[in-house]
């Protein structure tokens, strides 16, 4: 199944009438000096709408309907250190455009009445900043925040090719995690776990979604220190993905334990799986929210852990206090597509409804996406369970939420350290389906 590259471009079009609309791809980044560059990584939203993953190129639909790709052209450089490379006409017929400029002349085709968005990239902010006369800082205020919230509402909705895409990638990513378990004995490096976690991506020439996180101490919610020595009794956290062909990504954490499970370490890990399958669960009811997935989950945590004498209090007063945010100081989950966390460099545009605002409190002020689930939308259900001496430390010290959390018994499991447990669900018309091939939990 192919994807239309152009009628997803129509769609924006029609959806946005009326405005010349300027997509940018993304540039080569230095490490240190101009040749020598980070792996290229592609601006999604360029990606979505042209298929391509080339640097330094652009889009511009105008409101009449006619379509314009600007490409860099080749030169000598390009032929000596890179190879062969496709020429402008072959990327147009590729994408389906007809119209094909040269990028370094883009700024003649540029107008300041166009809309865009402002790309994450200081270089190409730096650029649009020239091209509009106008400080690199400046450029957000010319933003178009309606085309961004467009671009959200059609990309949030993934067609029967991108779940394709997303299922392969997790498929890699369920090799990957049965490889990395070869390392998963006491005496290894988490280094040892990672490498043995890359070979199958390596070996099918793909990318990874994101750092892998490979811990020991899971508390830290996006270590990307693969230095400690895994001992027996450990829990160690892996939250990886791998992208597939056509750069859609997967996202899946599990938590192992280096042989037998600890008692205490096993009733955590029971509490988070029935977060999770809880989480699942209401995401799958019609009408429901990702705000709601969150609710459910923390709901659950709170009852379960107030059974094992580490929270009391009414569940739901301590619910709206917030306070089991001392264990799970994370939002539930996120969109996912071409993009890890998808769109988010547009900000709440995605994740919150028109008008919607983000909770200040802590803990839920980290929801990424709190929407009403729709048929297409495709989100992780993250929880997690974390022990984290210093947060654990601070409101002690300050008695803060005392009369919900019990800090004496709480104080005993500082060596739990994290657990946590993630799939990618997309909804459909009567509930929702977990991503993949089964992968254990």
């Amino acid at each position: 199944m192919a994807i239309d590259y152009r009628q997803r471009r129509k769609t924006l079009r029609e959806s946005f009438a009326g405005r010349d609309i300027l997509i940018l791809s993304a540039t080569n980044v230095p490490r240190n000096y101009a040749a020598n560059v980070y792996p290229f990584h592609q601006d999604a939203t360029f990606r979505y709408y042209t298929g391509l993953n080339i640097p330094d190129a652009a889009i511009i639909l105008s409101a009449d309907g006619r379509e314009t790709l600007f490409v860099t052209k080749p030169d000598a450089d390009d032929y000596i250190w890179t190879g062969a490379v496709d020429s402008p006409d072959v990327l147009a017929a590729r994408s389906g455009i007809e119209n094909v400029g040269d990028y370094e002349t883009i700024e003649r085709s540029f107008d300041a009445r166009m809309a865009w968005f402002t790309p994450y990239d200081a270089h190409l902010r730096e650029r649009l900043a020239r091209w509009l006369g106008v400080s690199a800082q400046a450029v957000r205020d010319h933003d178009e925040p309606e085309l961004c919230r467009a671009i959200a509402n059609q990309r949030l909705v993934k067609s029967a090719e991108e779940i394709a895409e997303m299922e392969s990638a997790i498929a890699l990513t369920k090799e990957m995690l049965a490889m990395a378990q070869t390392e998963m004995v006491a005496g290894r490096l988490e280094s040892d776990v990672l490498a043995a976690l890359l070979r199958p991506a390596i070996a099918a020439e793909r990318a990874q979604s994101f750092e892998p996180i490979v811990t020991t101490h899971g508390e830290t919610l996006h270590s990307t220190s693969y230095r400690n020595v895994l001992k027996s009794q450990d829990i160690l956290l892996v939250d990886c993905g791998a992208e597939s062909e056509l750069g859609y990504c997967a996202d899946i954490t599990r938590t192992f334990s280096i042989g037998a499970w600890d008692s205490a370490k096993r009733e955590i890990y029971d509490v988070v799986l029935k977060m999770q399958l809880a989480g699942i669960a209401k995401a799958g009811e019609k009408g429901a929210s990702q705000y709601d997935v969150h609710m459910a989950a923390c709901r659950v945590l709170t009852e379960n852990l107030q059974a094992l004498g580490l929270m009391k209090g009414d569940v739901e007063e301590s619910l709206r206090a917030g306070a089991h945010a001392l264990f799970m100081p994370h939002g539930i989950g996120h969109a996912l597509g071409l993009d890890a966390h998808d769109m988010e460099n547009f900000g709440d545009v995605v994740g919150y409804e028109n008008g919607a605002r983000r909770s200040t409190q802590f803990g839920l002020n980290a929801l990424r996406f709190a929407r009403q689930l729709k048929p297409g939308y495709v989100v992780t259900v993250e929880p997690g369970c974390y022990f984290i001496p210093a947060l654990i430390e601070k409101w002690r010290s300050e008695h803060h939420l005392e009369q919900f959390i019990c800090y004496e018994k709480v104080a005993k499991y500082n060596d739990m350290r994290g657990i946590r447990i993630e799939d990618d669900v997309v909804i459909t018309d009567d509930g929702c389906r977990v991503l993949g091939p089964g992968i254990e939990k």
